[in-house]
C-alpha cells in the first residue's frame, strides 16, 4: 500500500474524511475530484478525500497520483491486491484524520453536491449516523430488487429504514471502525452498513438524494443481479446469525 504525495499538512485538524474506493475508475476520477473540491469551499470546513485504489487494472492509480499532486486536499491509497468496498472502508478509516467520515461511490451515482445536505443534517440533529436514501434513475428492474432487498433486511432485522443498504453515509470514524466489526468473511458487507448500525441500536437520520446513473466506466452489476442478490441473502443469513448476541444485549 502506497500514499501518493503530496498529502495535507500532518497537524492541520481535519473535520471531515471522504472515503472513495476506486476500482478501474479512470473514467471517474478527475470529475469526482472536481466535484468534491466545490463540495469542500462550499462547506468551508477542513476536508480531505481519500481515494483508495482497489487494485485497479486501468490507469486509476495514475490519474489518482495525478489529482493528488495538484490538489493538496486529495489523498491517494494503493491497494495491491482487490480487497472490495469494504476493504477500500477499512483503508480510509486507518487512513483518515477527520473525526467524522463520509463514504461515497467514485463512480458518482451518489452525487458530491448531497454531502453538504448529509452534513447539514449531522449538525442539526446529532446522531449516531446519517444515511442517503437513494432515489434510483436507472432501470426499474434494479429498482425492483434493491426494494425487495430493503424490505427483507428491515424484516431480518426489525428495522424500518428506507434504504438499508446505501453505503452514502456520514458518521464518527470511530462508529465506522465499529460497524465494519465482525466474525466472518462477506464479499457484499457493504449492504449491511444499515443493519450493523441498527443491531447496536445507534439512532440513524435519513436524507433524501437522487442516485445518478454511473457517469463512466461498467458496472460489475447487470440490469438484473439475481446472482448478487441472492448470494447477498445468503449472506444476510450468516450475518444475522452473528450479530444476534450483539441484538439480544440491546433488548435487555
Amino acid at each position: 500500500m502506497s500514499t501518493a504525495q503530496p498529502e495535507l499538512a500532518e497537524d492541520m485538524p481535519i473535520v471531515l474524511s471522504v472515503i472513495a474506493p476506486c476500482y478501474n475508475e479512470e473514467a471517474n476520477v478527475s470529475t469526482l475530484v472536481a466535484r468534491m473540491m466545490a463540495v469542500f469551499d462550499d462547506l468551508a470546513i477542513p476536508a480531505e478525500l481519500l481515494l483508495i485504489d482497489d487494485g485497479s487494472a486501468d490507469r486509476t492509480w495514475e490519474c489518482i497520483e495525478e489529482q493528488a499532486a495538484l490538489e493538496p486536499r486529495v489523498r491517494g491509497i494503493k491497494h495491491t491486491k482487490n480487497q472490495g468496498i469494504e476493504g477500500g472502508w477499512r483503508t480510509g478509516v486507518a487512513e483518515g484524520r477527520g473525526e467524522l467520515v463520509c463514504l461515497i461511490d467514485s463512480d458518482l451515482q451518489n452525487r458530491p453536491e448531497d454531502i453538504p445536505r448529509l452534513y447539514a443534517a449531522w449538525l442539526a440533529e446529532s446522531p449516531d449516523m446519517v444515511q442517503a436514501v437513494r432515489h434510483p434513475k436507472g432501470v426499474k428492474s434494479r429498482r425492483l430488487f434493491s426494494r425487495a432487498l430493503n424490505h427483507i433486511l428491515n424484516l431480518s432485522f426489525g428495522m424500518s429504514l428506507r434504504d438499508n443498504k446505501s453505503g452514502f453515509i456520514i458518521c464518527r470514524r470511530e462508529t465506522l471502525r465499529e460497524l465494519l466489526e465482525h466474525r466472518y468473511h462477506y464479499k457484499y458487507f457493504q449492504s449491511f452498513i444499515g443493519c450493523a448500525a441498527g443491531v447496536r441500536n445507534l439512532r440513524i437520520v435519513e436524507v433524501d438524494t437522487d442516485f445518478e446513473a454511473r457517469h463512466g466506466g461498467e458496472s460489475f452489476l447487470s440490469h438484473f443481479p439475481v446472482a448478487v442478490s441472492l448470494r447477498i441473502v445468503g449472506e444476510l443469513v450468516k450475518y444475522r446469525a452473528e450479530t444476534l448476541p450483539i441484538d439480544a444485549r440491546r433488548r435487555r
